[in-house]
């Protein structure tokens, strides 16, 4: 379980930390957009983040995720129930808060995507369209996907360009 304020806290240390190395000369970054969602308990979940770098080369990443209740409000503990930690190509078109399009037909496929989405089961995608579940993944626990430890790939993958699969040790059975 999670608390709202525990999770600013982390968050806000580990942007700190990681900015550094994520916004390149000639970056674009969108949000982050922290924020807890019930007006009525607002120091508890549901929150969630929503943060981008477009790059000047036309890569980006986004992570995003989002916590639900667990529990009475005023106890404000959440659970992961979405996240989506993206890698790849940018649309060139932005939504209203400056993000890439995702749902769009001519959107890119992801170099790499780790997502926990609304079908509740855990996937990646390599460099295309089509979900791979956990029981073809080895290495790797995707449900376990940790944000920090994407955006440390990135970082790495920007310099040495290894591909990220490779970086967080997924490798893809058939």
């Amino acid at each position: 379980m999670m608390f709202w304020g525990a999770y600013t806290h982390w968050f806000q240390i580990h942007y700190d930390v990681l900015k550094v190395d994520l916004l390149e000369s000639g970056s674009q970054e969108c949000g982050p957009i922290l924020e807890a969602k019930d007006r009525k308990y607002p120091a508890s979940a549901p929150f969630g983040v929503d943060w981008a770098v477009i790059y000047g080369d036309g890569k980006y990443f986004r992570v995003k995720e989002a916590w639900n209740r667990v529990g009475h409000p005023p106890i404000g503990g959440g659970v992961r129930s979405h996240f989506s930690y993206h890698y790849g190509d940018a649309h060139p078109r932005r939504d209203a808060d400056g993000f890439p399009l995702t749902q769009e037909p001519d959107t890119p496929d992801a170099d790499l995507r780790i997502d926990m989405d609304s079908t509740l089961v855990p996937h990646i995608h390599i460099n295309s369209p089509d979900h791979i579940p956990q029981n073809r993944v080895q290495g790797y626990s995707i449900s376990d996907a940790s944000m920090v430890d994407f955006l440390r790939a990135v970082i790495r993958h920007r310099k040495t360009q290894e591909p990220l699969h490779d970086l967080l040790k997924i490798t893809v059975i058939p």
